[in-house]
């Protein structure tokens, strides 16, 4: 039985699970199934709310047990479950073996026993692919190369949904998803840390400095909404794709986007760029290589495609850096 084919009975409502719902991709993603008239419950650590549309649960899942896990998925009964959650900002590699990988487990262990197993989409990254190869776009046939314990616990992650989805244990999509930004892009980020150096910065005239690493990096940027609704995209999808891409497929300075930034909060700044070190290579693992993602077949298979400028990205980005919930940079760090 296909996802669609669970809900298509007359006056069957859509519900789906997301794991990591107060967090910065999480909040986008329980806007955007509530905009597409599903039924959304939102998990998180604290259970605190993150979107007023969605129904709020408080569940550390790395930390429970499988009777507890299969309880709240049991009670829910979700027809897809979308795995938001994991460690990425200013994490050890030890916090993140337990948020993305270890979480992942226990879903897994969970998720095949119950009496229907709803669809899993894991959000997967960019950084799983690691520095690419050649100057061409990156394919979802790429082998893996992560360079950063953030890649290297996301690629295991998505190794192991992928090796259930083969097993026949379930239907999962990874979502291998570029740098998202908007509204609630935390403050340990690039761009979410420019934000919040120039919304605190005193309101005096006085230029607030920036002191940034290089900015020579070229990135696929994409809008956290445009993914939000890739996402729905996935979940409703009448057959599950193993691996997608998700993210604009062009590349973007960095400094370019920090610029754009300056110019959107017509803060006064001054940006002071340190440059690497030359004993530093510039790859693979450094800063200086181009990528972009091949997205083709998010085209394809879920007839997604970006749709809103990065400028508009960064307006929601800067709009919403003195609101209290984005503000911390806490909980389910997506």
């Amino acid at each position: 039985m296909t996802g669609r084919e669970k809900w298509d009975a007359p006056g069957t409502a859509r519900r789906v699970l997301v794991l990591g719902g107060s967090g910065f991709l999480g909040r986008h993603l329980t806007a955007a199934f509530h905009r597409a008239g599903w039924q959304v419950t939102a998990v998180s650590r604290s259970g605190e709310a993150g979107q007023p549309a969605a129904r709020m649960l408080a569940l550390d899942v790395p930390g429970a047990d499988p009777g507890t896990l299969t309880e709240v998925l049991t009670r829910t009964a979700p027809h897809v479950v979308v795995n938001a959650a994991g460690a990425v900002w200013a994490a050890s590699e030890e916090e993140m073996a337990r948020g993305n990988v270890l979480l992942v487990d226990r879903l897994l262990t969970v998720l095949p026993r119950l009496p229907r197993p709803p669809r899993l989409l894991q959000l997967g990254t960019v950084h799983e692919y690691g520095p690419p190869l050649g100057d061409g776009p990156v394919t979802e046939a790429a082998a893996l190369r992560p360079v950063s314990g953030y890649g290297r616990t996301k690629a295991r992650a998505s190794e192991a949904v992928l090796g259930a989805a083969r097993d026949g244990a379930l239907e999962a999509t990874v979502l291998r998803i570029s740098n998202a930004v908007g509204a609630g892009l935390p403050p340990a980020s690039l761009l979410g840390g420019v934000a919040a150096a120039l919304a605190a910065a005193p309101g005096d005239g006085a230029p607030a400095v920036l002191r940034l690493g290089p900015l020579t990096a070229r990135r696929d940027f994409v809008d956290a909404t445009d993914v939000a609704e890739a996402v729905v995209a996935a979940a409703a999808a009448p057959d599950a794709v193993p691996v997608v891409n998700i993210g604009r497929g062009t590349s973007v300075a960095a400094g370019h986007l920090v610029r754009r930034l300056l110019a959107v909060s017509g803060r006064p700044a001054e940006l002071v760029e340190r440059q690497q070190p030359a004993a530093v290579p510039a790859a693979p693992g450094g800063t200086a290589y181009a990528q972009r993602l091949d997205i083709t077949l998010a085209r394809r298979a879920l007839g997604w495609r970006p749709s809103r400028e990065l400028d508009d990205s960064l307006r929601c980005l800067w709009l919403a850096a003195g609101d209290p919930p984005y503000a911390s940079g806490r909980g389910a760090r997506k």
